[in-house]
């Protein structure tokens, strides 16, 4: 005969241990998400030597980064593993990361983040129609990218926050 108050009391704390396990794999998987999602307001140097590469087609070097940092014009540094220990590291020694606005208005104070596109330049406004001629009115730059307001060269209509990808030269 089965004693089935014993297998009852077991399943019983074996479920017991699950929900604590459940309970504590939920904490951490919100503590990791809290990380991820601030860890996106700041950039590595990586990150600023690529976003350099990409908008001004030159190689940087980490010691600019560096320097930069060690004058303060990149704004607070923090240590990623410090900040952000949930998440998975990347080699090296230290792993410095900045905040991304501060980064940013540096750069573009600096000019090497500059807009695509000038005031009054002429341009092409992708449109599920197919491609509308516009003129560039004004400039508004948004963290890590450009905002346009264009107004249509066929009916003068102004359309405003218009992404930078959205815009063709003619």
């Amino acid at each position: 005969m089965k004693d089935y108050e014993q297998q009852i009391a077991r399943i019983r704390n074996q479920l017991a241990q699950l929900s604590e396990q459940l309970v504590q794999l939920e904490a951490e998987h919100l503590a990791f998400c809290e990380q991820q999602e601030r860890r996106l307001s700041y950039l590595s140097s990586r990150e600023i030597l690529d976003i350099l590469e990409a908008r001004q087609g030159r190689h940087g070097s980490m010691a600019t980064i560096k320097r930069w940092a060690d004058s303060g014009y990149l704004g607070e540094v923090i240590d990623e593993r410090e900040a952000f220990p949930l998440l998975a590291s990347k080699q090296g020694n230290k792993r410095f990361l900045y905040p991304r606005e501060a980064v940013f208005r540096f750069l573009h104070e600096k000019g090497l983040f500059e807009p695509a596109f000038d005031i009054l330049d002429r341009v092409r406004l992708r449109s599920p129609s197919g491609q509308v001629g516009a003129l560039v009115t004004s400039i508004e730059r948004d963290g890590d990218r450009f905002t346009y307001q264009v107004q249509l060269e066929e009916t003068g209509a102004v359309l405003t926050a218009i992404d930078e990808n959205d815009l063709l030269l003619p």
